[in-house]
């Protein structure tokens, strides 16, 4: 047995060397390992404390159905790819950004490489490459215009031959429609196939006892079509509503007559007024206001009226000569015709309208006289001298009745 030991002892010293060289290739590889798996983490020493390495991330990338995990000290996404030797497409998008900072263990990158999809809107049918996934941001990407509830669909595709491409993202349009919802117009884009879809989607109640609807809940939508909502009974409606303004003229002698110049151009305000009123099937029985509150006030408009009159040449008594009155009436004719317009053509009464020399009412009365009765005191003139002989028998009566009555 002694000698047995012996010869293993003798046989495990012959192999020592072999042994410890074993064990040190093993000492190595096992310390390559635990370097590039992070296992344990390596401490310096700054100002006296221990400081653990923490610059190596797990970056895993995500490219497709391939998938890479490396340990890497990339500063951002754009140089771990750099380092992992990924190359990006012109069309193709990463997330995060090829910026965005890498700050933490476990960082994942997601890749989408672009592909040449189709997009039909309508007849008009595009070609793009896009890296986008969602049907929307395909359609955007190929430069298509999306309106509100318009939905974008990866549909099959029949012409393989043409395109070899077998689904095409297809645009469905919503339809524009116009709506007198409870007394206030709007306008919505819809899907909806038939009023009924419509107003289940809006959660509009159907029940005819409820709400009436102009037309038949199985009415087919059509673009730009309109119709009618009202609750049936009494109800509150609020409309907004302008308020148109007003104008103030001022008078310009210096301007040609007839002519009108805007000094301040007037604005239109605007409330909001609410209603209260009743309705049955669609037909308003009654309505009162229950309160109204301007919400912009209207601006008054200036304008300037012209009044410069090439008048005829002479005096007062020139004008009645030349109309033919009789100089023993220039008084009772000055008399009159001064106390009811001062001599003025243009003169006018703002209650009753009346017009002119003799404040004829109404004013066009004087067109008898001619065409130009209201800017002449000639043809005005011959006209109050008909009218005076003709109703009162002369001036003098005429002058008498005023005197009397300061009317004529």
């Amino acid at each position: 047995m002694l000698k047995l030991k012996c010869m293993k002892f003798r046989k495990t010293k012959e192999n020592l060397p072999f042994l410890i060289l074993s064990l040190a290739i093993v000492c190595l590889i096992f310390g390559i390992v635990i370097k590039q798996a992070g296992l344990f983490a390596v401490a310096t020493s700054v100002n006296g404390e221990a400081v653990f390495d923490q610059s190596n991330h797990h970056i895993t990338i995500y490219d497709g159905d391939n998938q890479i995990t490396v340990r890497s000290d990339a500063a951002t996404v754009h140089e771990a790819l750099i380092r992992a030797d990924v190359e990006l497409g012109e069309n193709d998008t990463v997330e995060p950004a090829l910026d965005e900072q890498i700050v933490e263990d476990n960082f994942n990158i997601n890749i989408y490489r672009a592909r040449q999809v189709m997009v039909l809107d309508g007849y008009s049918l595009k070609y793009v490459n896009t890296a986008a996934t969602d049907p929307v941001k395909v359609a955007i990407d190929a430069g298509v215009e999306l309106l509100d509830a318009d939905v974008v669909k990866v549909e099959p595709y029949n012409n393989l031959l043409e395109s070899g491409m077998t689904a095409v993202y297809k645009v469905h349009r919503a339809k524009n429609i116009r709506i007198n919802f409870f007394g206030k117009q709007i306008s919505m884009r819809t899907q909806a196939k038939t009023i009924a879809d419509f107003l289940a989607e809006r959660e509009i109640d159907t029940n005819p006892d409820v709400n009436w609807v102009s037309l038949a809940l199985n009415t087919k939508i059509t673009d730009e079509m309109s119709f009618n909502i009202f609750y049936q009974g009494k109800q509150t409606v609020v409309v907004d509503e302008a308020i148109h303004f007003s104008e103030k003229s001022t008078y310009d002698f210096s301007l040609d007559y007839g002519k009108r110049e805007i000094i301040k151009p007037g604005q239109d305000g605007a409330r909001t007024v609410t209603y209260e009123i009743e309705m049955k099937d669609g037909k308003e029985l009654s309505r009162k206001v229950i309160s109204s509150i301007i919400t912009k006030q209207p601006v008054t408009q200036e304008i300037k009226l012209g009044m410069k009159l090439d008048l005829p040449a002479g005096t007062h008594e020139d004008w009645m000569a030349t109309v033919g009155i009789a100089p023993s009436d220039y008084g009772y004719v000055n008399y009159i015709i001064t106390r009811e317009s001062h001599w003025n053509p243009l003169s006018q009464n703002t209650h009753s309208g009346a017009y002119g020399l003799c404040q004829a009412l109404p004013g066009k009365k004087m067109e008898s006289a001619g065409s130009d009765w209201q800017t002449n005191p000639i043809t005005q003139l011959s006209w109050c001298n008909g009218y005076a002989v003709g109703r009162y028998g002369s001036w003098a009566k005429a002058y008498e009745f005023w005197v009397k009555n300061h009317w004529w």
